[in-house]
């Protein structure tokens, strides 16, 4: 036993011991950091684009190119893995607030069919949900004269926290079809524009179609509820501009800040009638966009791309008989240049922070070699006691994987806990200094996501052992090698 005993003597006895433990430690910690928050930035993207685009989609040439959705809809659901349809329109529009005007998206979706393709039902806000956000982040207007000071001091991050505290808590379901259906019914538009907006309560009667807008577009006062907006677009026949006026009933929060500030979803009947108006009395008007497919998640894995690939071509075989080109795409294929540009971003950033683990080697290389040679007479004592090379090696040997070891197992520890808190220390940085870390403008994403796959805390894992391992191994080798003799005459 006289080899661990020495090795944890001389682990002890150097500072240089300590620095390259350290340096091991914040390595690993920061690999672990880096491969969870890019893991789970690719992680929340798939989740993305399947809560928003379901697992299949069948698109038309031209802009509304689906002219037969009844019969489509008959061949679609012959193949045994779908499970649902629901059509869509999506038109670049652009949309009046007052004197400002904005880009947007506008989409037409069935609220309820789309909740069976998608997590429409899960993203949705309930109005008493928006109305405790509200009420906490955007309290009513005062007569002082510093509300605008105020009302500039909005604490967005802190915001989407609590949003995400509202939208995660455990006991929450997603909205029911009646809930889902009651944002665009007479009722409650005028219930809306009564008690937000009353002004307007006598100049419409009937109020405007509803229109749901992003928690965000709220949250920063670009739209209100209980506001009449007047979105603009293009007939996608005539190609003239088309108006009309929508009244916001209610927040949408998918995750995906781009869709969610500058996406206006409406009821697809609404919008199809809008973009028909252009149409002769001898055309139909029953046309949509595309249409998305839902699969039985029983029958198929969609996180596999062979058997999603494999219930595509299906769905292709079975409107193979329709009289107009349509195109069908998984959810892989919407997004594949985004997903595979992640992908290699990850890899990349992966081998960058690689480098540190390296200069940790480099320094536990530097602290063995020191210590052989200051402890030279004590090898030379060691061998004319009867040690063997083999034991002498043993010592440095296992000093560089103590260091390794420790090093890794901490900075594992401490990436984890780290990357557990990252969005708390996100929003502490913020509060204090102002700086947005992390702009959702910028990276799509209302907060910072964070995935540990086995995988990844494998290969934070093993590179720092091996690293110190073979840093070990050419002082461990060279100790034993020294006459014993003139290791004695040394001091």
């Amino acid at each position: 036993m006289y080899n661990y005993f020495l090795s944890l003597r001389f682990f002890r006895s150097r500072f240089l011991t300590l620095a390259a433990f350290l340096a091991t430690m914040f390595g690993v910690a920061m690999l672990l950091i880096v491969q969870s928050v890019m893991g789970g930035y690719m992680s929340q993207l798939q989740k993305n684009i399947r809560g928003q685009e379901a697992h299949l989609r069948i698109l038309g040439s031209g802009p509304l190119g689906i002219k037969d959705f009844t019969g489509l809809e008959k061949s679609i659901r012959k193949v045994p893995t779908v499970r649902e349809t629901a059509p869509y329109i999506e038109r670049l529009a652009v949309y009046r607030s007052g004197v400002s005007i904005k880009p947007a998206m506008l989409a037409g979706v069935d609220p309820v069919r789309q909740a069976g393709v998608s997590d429409f039902a899960s993203y949705m806000l309930r109005p008493e949900e928006l109305g405790i956000l509200l009420d906490k982040h955007l309290p009513p207007p005062s007569s002082s004269e510093d509300d605008d000071v105020e009302r500039e001091e909005l604490n967005m991050p802190q915001a989407m926290s609590d949003l995400h505290s509202i939208l995660s808590r455990e006991d929450r379901v997603p909205l029911s079809a009646a809930e889902l259906q009651n944002f665009f019914d007479l009722q409650w538009r005028r219930k809306v524009l009564q008690e937000h907006n009353p002004l307007l309560a006598a100049e419409f009667p009937i109020p405007p179609a509803g229109l749901i807008v992003g928690v965000q577009s709220i949250l920063k006062r670009r739209v209100m509820l209980g506001q009449v907006l007047t979105v603009i677009t293009l007939s996608p026949d005539s190609g003239r501009e088309i108006s009309e006026r929508f009244l916001v009933t209610g927040a949408i929060n998918t995750g995906d800040f781009q869709l969610d500030s500058g996406t206006l979803f409406a009821d697809v009947q609404k919008v199809r009638n809008l973009l028909n108006r252009d149409l002769g009395r001898s055309q139909s008007p029953y046309r949509y966009q595309g249409i998305r497919i839902a699969l039985d998640e029983e029958q198929v894995d969609v996180t596999n791309p062979a058997e999603l690939e494999k219930a595509r071509d299906e769905v292709q075989v079975a409107i193979a008989d329709s009289r107009f080109p349509l195109l069908v795409e998984t959810w892989r294929s919407i997004r594949a240049n985004l997903l595979k540009a992640v992908s290699i971003e990850k890899l990349l950033v992966y081998f960058i922070v690689l480098i540190l683990i390296v200069f940790t080697g480099s320094m536990i290389l530097l602290m063995l070699i020191l210590t052989v040679i200051e402890k030279t007479r004590d090898i030379g004592v060691l061998m004319s006691l009867g040690a063997t090379s083999r034991g002498v090696t043993s010592i440095f040997m296992f000093n560089g994987l103590l260091i390794s070891m420790l090093g890794t197992i901490c900075g594992l520890a401490l990436g984890y806990v780290f990357s557990s808190n990252i969005n708390w220390i996100h929003d502490q940085i913020y509060t204090l200094t102002g700086v947005q870390l992390f702009p959702a403008e910028i990276y799509k994403m209302d907060r910072i996501p964070v995935h540990f796959y086995p995988i990844d805390i494998l290969w934070c894992t093993l590179p720092p052992v091996l690293v110190g391992l073979l840093a070990s191994f050419i002082p461990a080798t060279w100790a034993p090698r020294r006459d014993p003799i003139g290791s004695l005459q040394y001091e």
